[in-house]
């Protein structure tokens, strides 16, 4: 459930540039990276991953 609305706001951070939101995510993507076999985190990390070494 973190992981899906994760990817959600991932997708709010690259519109919007706040660094606010990307705090929080990176603070998620670590209390995730444990359960990177779990549904969806590896998905989030990803999504994240692109948004934070490609920025729109």
């Amino acid at each position: 459930m973190a992981a899906r609305i994760g990817a959600q706001a991932v997708g709010i951070a690259a519109e919007t540039g706040s660094a606010r939101i990307f705090e929080q995510l990176d603070r998620l993507d670590q209390a995730l990276a444990p359960a990177v076999s779990e549904d969806g985190v590896a998905e989030f990390r990803g999504a994240l991953d692109r948004i934070i070494l490609q920025p729109a």
